[in-house]
This record gives structure tokens, C-alpha cells and sequence, in this order.
């Protein structure tokens, strides 16, 4: 199931596409979404089905949410080729899923390292992993949080308020009676629309330019042992509002040091946000050999961390 899961789930980098290619979603609530993202050449069709009410694994949903909001590791510099094993120990850094895995873990998207890939992933995993990576991709969420589903006790505490996030921004995730069904398994179709969903707000048009100067306050570096020659990288401010963010731009090593370097994603255009100072993160790992630092001076394509905030501090 696994790597045939693949075939028909993702990732189609060359020909186009055609309308329909799926043969066997035009009666699923969701077959909109599937087509745009086919369309979108983000799901692959050929004569293939794309099982919609199957369970997707944690194996695709990581290939998908890499593909679909183009995480990579074009921008972070590596003395030496990092491996998905060093972040989830026996793990074959030979398997099909092995570089989503080292991608997802570089840009914050949280799995227990003793994960299996071909286990299907619930709900509420996969709502958390698509939040980190919209907002590891630089933008498109409101921050704001929606109403708390019918069934919010079961959805685990650490978990509710990207739930509620996600269904701010509009995305299906509750069903006709408002519960959100956390553990149960992922169908690939919900996956699909949810997706859809997240991809189109990351990607909408721009209205209006970043500001030249950070909003955030006390931008704050900290680490803690992740696994053995791991080391999570974590990194906070104090945000005016619940509708910024903050993201890793980019990890550079100079001698002993992991120098990070983060951007401000600016609010979603549009939207009204309470004026309460909101703490703001976002987390990555880095090799323990390396002492992890922030990297004050550093400007990206979000709003730049000088000029403007009070001094970030490096912690250990």
C-alpha cells in the first residue's frame, strides 16, 4: 500500500495533466479539490485511482505537504549531506519517503522520531503538520482561531488551537454535526481538500508589501536535546497581534556554529486582529555538534529582524 499509495497520491513533475485523469473520484464530496490539485500538478493521475476514502499515510501525507507548499532545503547550508535517519533513527534514508521526512523535520514539522511511515496518519496529526507547513512556507493563515468543534475535549491539548486556526481560514475540517473526529484516520480525500485549501491561502495574490520594519519584540533563541547528536532549535517573539508569524529563512554553519536566520509572515490582508501581544515560534533542528545561534542582521523575503524589535538573545 505504500508505495502504491505514492503512485497515485503524488508527485507529478513533468507532463501535464488531464482533466479526469483520476477515474474514480467524480462522485466524492471533495472531487473539486482533488481536480484542482491535479490541475495544479500537485497530485498525479495517469490511469491510476486515488482511493479517496482510504487512510493516507504518514509517509504520503509528508511527500504531499512537501510538494504542495515547496518546502526544501535550497536555503540552509550543511557542512555534510544530512540524513532522514539522523532526525528518525531507523528510518531508511534509501526509502521513496526518506527526503520528505529530512525536509519536514528541517522546517519544523513535528513527528515523533519513532514514527512509522506506513501507518495511517489521524486527523488531528495532520491538520498540526499542515498549519507548520503553511506557515513554514512564508505566509497565508490568519491566526485568528474559529469555533471550537462540537468534540474539542478528544483533540489533544497541544493541538486545538492549530485546529481551530485551520478552520478560521475556512478549510472543511468539521462535519455536518461541527465534531472534527481527531483520531480517526485521515481519508485521502479530506487530506486533498484540506490541502486545497491551505495551498490557495499561502498562494493568493499579494495586496500589500511587507513592512521594512519587524514588528516582533524579544526574538529569542533556545535549544533542547531532540535525540541522540540532535539538537531542537527553537525560536520566540512577542508579536502586536495573533496574525503574524515567524519562520526559519535560513541555516548557515560557520565553524562550530549553526547560524539561523528567521522572517516575519506578515497578517493575511484583509483580516482585523485584537491588539494583544501574542507569542510567536517556530522550531528546527540542527546537528549537536553545532552551537545554534541567531542571526540578528539577517533580512528574508518576509519583513527583516533589524531595525525596529528589541535585541534577540541566544539561549541555551
Amino acid at each position: 500500500m505504500l508505495a502504491g499509495g505514492l503512485a497515485a497520491l503524488l508527485l507529478a513533475a513533468s507532463a501535464p495533466l488531464q482533466a479526469g485523469a483520476f477515474a474514480d473520484v467524480d462522485a466524492d464530496p471533495n472531487a473539486a479539490a482533488i481536480r484542482s490539485l491535479e490541475r495544479s500538478g500537485l497530485l498525479s493521475g495517469g490511469d491510476v485511482k486515488f482511493r479517496p476514502t482510504e487512510a493516507m499515510t504518514n509517509a504520503e501525507a509528508l511527500s504531499l505537504l512537501v510538494k504542495a507548499f515547496e518546502l526544501n532545503l535550497d536555503r540552509i547550508r550543511f557542512v555534510q549531506a544530512p540524513k532522514a535517519s539522523q532526525y528518525y533513527p531507523g528510518m531508511s534514508d534509501g526509502a521513496w519517503y526518506s527526503e520528505a521526512f529530512l525536509i519536514g523535520a528541517v522546517h519544523g514539522l513535528g513527528l515523533p522520531k519513532d514514527v512509522k511511515p506506513g501507518e495511517a496518519i489521524d486527523r488531528e496529526r495532520f491538520a498540526v503538520l499542515l498549519l507548520q507547513a503553511m506557515k513554514a512556507s512564508g505566509g497565508g493563515w490568519s491566526g485568528e482561531k474559529g469555533k471550537a468543534p462540537a468534540d474539542e475535549s478528544a483533540i489533544g491539548s497541544d493541538s486545538r488551537d492549530s485546529v481551530r486556526e485551520l478552520i478560521a481560514a475556512g478549510l472543511p475540517l468539521l462535519d455536518a454535526s461541527g465534531r472534527f473526529q481527531p483520531k480517526k484516520a485521515v481519508t485521502r480525500s479530506d487530506a486533498a481538500a484540506w490541502v486545497e485549501g491551505g495551498w490557495k491561502l499561502v498562494n493568493r495574490p499579494e495586496s500589500e508589501s511587507p513592512s521594512l520594519v519587524s514588528p516582533l519584540a524579544g526574538v529569542e533563541l533556545t535549544t533542547a536535546k531532540h535525540a541522540d547528536g540532535i539538537v531542537k532549535v527553537t525560536v520566540s517573539a512577542q508579536a502586536p497581534n495573533p496574525g503574524y508569524g515567524i519562520r526559519i529563512d535560513s541555516i548557515r554553519f560557520e565553524g562550530k556554529q549553526a547560524i539561523v536566520s528567521v522572517a516575519v509572515v506578515p497578517p493575511k490582508p484583509g483580516q482585523m486582529y485584537p491588539q494583544v501581544i501574542t507569542e510567536v515560534s517556530v522550531d528546527t533542528y540542527v546537528d549537536a555538534a553545532y552551537a545554534a545561534v541567531l542571526d540578528e542582521a539577517a533580512t528574508s523575503g518576509g519583513a527583516p529582524l533589524k531595525g525596529g524589535i528589541l535585541p534577540g538573545k541566544n539561549a541555551r
